[in-house]
């Protein structure tokens, strides 16, 4: 599988992500604890770009000591970002 990246995960078993065979987009396996919890999702293109941002986005976010978690943000009057 060239090209795939493989992430380990004690909780859920493993994420692997690889171009499929038309090279039309990605595929996402994502292996349960159990055969029956194993996942595939197919992204076009543009739908993995956008996920990649929104990870991203996100992760960015997490870093950010100005936003407020949303159950403070509603005792003190704010809005969470």
């Amino acid at each position: 599988m060239r090209g795939a990246v493989k992430i380990m995960n004690e909780d859920t078993g493993e994420i692997l992500v690889v171009r499929n065979e038309m090279r039309a987009g990605i595929e996402v396996h994502i292996r349960g604890t159990s055969p029956g919890e194993y996942r595939v999702v197919r992204l076009a293109r543009q739908e993995a770009r956008r996920l990649a941002a929104l990870v991203l986005y996100q992760a960015e976010k997490l870093g950010d000591a100005r936003l407020v978690p949303a159950a403070e943000a509603r005792l003190v009057g704010l809005k969470s970002a």
